[in-house]
């Protein structure tokens, strides 16, 4: 199924069940990242992220590759951008992202039980009299959600590294910021934040430099419960009016009908 608010898509049914239209936790934020980075990083020239047929980094043997492999043309990735633990010690440099941390964030004490969306519905007589009539369609519960998503950058020297840093901070700081905040994800001050400034060696022992970059960042879940079958009976009133006298209620002329939800059903 599809949440409606983000578009995240899940294999199963459980949302739909429980009535869940948006939980944006682990998965969506995620990917949103990993998204934004690939698409970014696709534009460039020297850096260029290139994808396979599935979708995934091109990382290709490079035995018998040109030195300018994947400037001019599509042979393999320049980069690799993914989700941590799967290339982490493979493909230099690295952009590898994961979700740390999470807690729930009540946005009130009652988890806004108390909240009720209601449906407009609209009534038009033979003579053009229009009336509008709000009728309770759910209970919209909702809720937050604050975490923590980092961003390893792994790279074989010092200046790529850093200059994989500089322009990443720059991106979720201004230039994605907004695009990030529409899509349900807020950067929790506005900006992400540095550390873990290291160098390590590979399993053959060559410099590998490293550096993280933390998002701590809020979202939101919410279920709406319908409430129809729930409602017992609806009231309502029809004035008369007087035809030809605009804006006059005849006061002696009223019905008062009582039409219950399975009435509504039996004329399906």
């Amino acid at each position: 199924m599809t949440t409606p608010a983000t578009g995240n898509l899940v294999r199963h049914d459980l949302y739909g069940i429980h009535n869940v239209v948006q939980n944006t936790l682990m998965t969506y934020p995620k990917e949103l990242v990993i998204g934004i980075l690939r698409e970014e990083f696709s534009k460039d020239s020297y850096y260029k992220y290139t994808a396979d047929e599935w979708g995934f980094p091109k990382t290709v043997d490079h035995t018998d590759l040109p030195l300018g492999a994947g400037f001019e043309d599509d042979l393999t990735t320049r980069i690799f951008i993914g989700e941590a633990f799967r290339f982490d010690v493979i493909f230099y440099p690295a952009i590898l992202v994961k979700m740390t941390s999470a807690r729930s964030v009540p946005i009130s004490m009652n988890r806004n039980k108390d909240t009720i969306k209601y449906e407009k519905q609209l009534v038009i007589d033979g003579y053009g009299n229009t009336k509008q009539y709000f009728t309770p369609k759910y209970i919209d519960l909702s809720g937050a959600w604050e975490g923590t998503i980092t961003i390893d950058i792994i790279a074989r020297d010092i200046v790529t590294r850093d200059d994989l840093i500089s322009f990443i901070m720059l991106l979720f700081t201004d230039i994605r910021f907004e695009s990030m905040r529409k899509a349900g994800v807020l950067i929790k001050s506005g900006a992400p934040s540095l550390g873990g400034v290291s160098e390590g060696d590979d399993r053959n022992q060559h410099k590998l430099y490293k550096a993280t970059v933390s998002m701590d960042i809020r979202t939101e879940w919410r279920r709406l419960i319908p409430v129809e079958r729930l409602i017992e009976q609806i009231n309502i009133c029809v004035d008369f009016r007087v035809i030809g006298e605009e804006n006059i209620t005849n006061p002696n002329i009223q019905i008062n009908e009582t039409i219950t939800i399975l009435d509504q059903i039996d004329r399906l």
